[in-house]
């Protein structure tokens, strides 16, 4: 009695419809993986788990990896026949779609699997055959064939005379390696040596320095001397003449003058006494 009257039939209801709910999406994924499996073709499969036993059973030592895929490809196996049992005529069938001749395979178009009516010219206008058609990549050379080629060449290589190297290069110079014997028992050549001189530079500092840093008062007065914010006096432009700002305007005297710097031409002047008239 105490049971009964706890009892819920929501409850309960809703109990049923989640554990029903989750048996549908177990069903769910499980088809879902069985499709999955049914995809991959189970010879394949069997096929690489019988490389990696032939390299077992023949002495080979297989490495880890190996080890581990070997036992994950037995495992894919066996969850592929049971999933292709369990969709039964809905699994896909592999190798027995295509014709026997190896048609609608990926690759390259092969010359002897073409259809003997697209062979066949009767149907074709005299227009049509006319028209230049691409050939396919021509078939590979044999290694027999190329072998015989590249001996050939290299014989050929080897009796040409051109192609023996000179005894100097292009413009007539001797190479060091075909140097006669003579010179090279002589002994080792020279060292090159860079000598590398130089000259004092003599500069006048000071010069340089007054040219370079003019104050600016001086500055005014030099713009007053070539007519720039008024004129100069004649005494200032002395005077920067001997400070060394301005070059000086004179002529320099002539070595043989003596530091004479009279008129080469004097002028005579004459007085005459006049009687003032009364």
């Amino acid at each position: 009695m105490p049971k009964e009257r706890n009892f819920n039939p929501v409850q309960a209801q809703r109990k049923a419809e989640k554990a029903k709910q989750i048996k549908k999406g177990k069903a769910e994924l499980q088809a879902r993986r069985n499709e999955k499996l049914a995809q991959r073709n189970p010879d394949r499969v069997q096929k690489q788990i019988d490389d990696l036993k032939a390299i077992k059973d023949g002495g080979g030592r297989l490495t880890q990896l190996e080890e581990q895929s070997l036992a994950a490809l037995e495992a894919d196996l066996k969850a592929i026949k049971k999933a292709r049992e369990a969709l039964g005529d809905q699994a896909p069938s592999f190798g027995r779609g295509g014709p026997p001749d190896g048609r609608h395979v990926l690759g390259k178009r092969r010359r002897d699997h073409e259809d003997d009516a697209s062979s066949s010219d009767d149907q074709v206008p005299d227009d049509v055959k006319r028209i230049p058609m691409p050939r396919d990549t021509p078939p590979p050379i044999p290694k027999e064939i190329m072998d015989a080629w590249w001996a050939k060449r290299r014989a050929a290589r080897q009796g040409n005379a051109n192609l023996e190297p000179l005894q100097g290069d292009r413009l007539g110079h001797r190479r060091p390696d075909k140097a006669p014997a003579a010179e090279r028992a002589s002994g080792p050549p020279p060292e090159a040596k860079t000598v590398y001189e130089a000259k004092p530079v003599v500069r006048d500092l000071r010069r340089e320095a007054v040219s370079a840093f003019v104050p600016t008062v001086v500055k005014v007065k030099l713009d007053k001397g070539i007519g720039k914010r008024g004129l100069l006096d004649p005494e200032e432009a002395d005077r920067l003449e001997d400070e060394g700002y301005m070059k000086s305007s004179a002529p320099p005297a002539a070595a043989g003058d003596g530091g004479d710097t009279r008129d080469p031409h004097p002028r005579n002047v004459s007085m005459e006494d006049v009687r003032d008239e009364e």
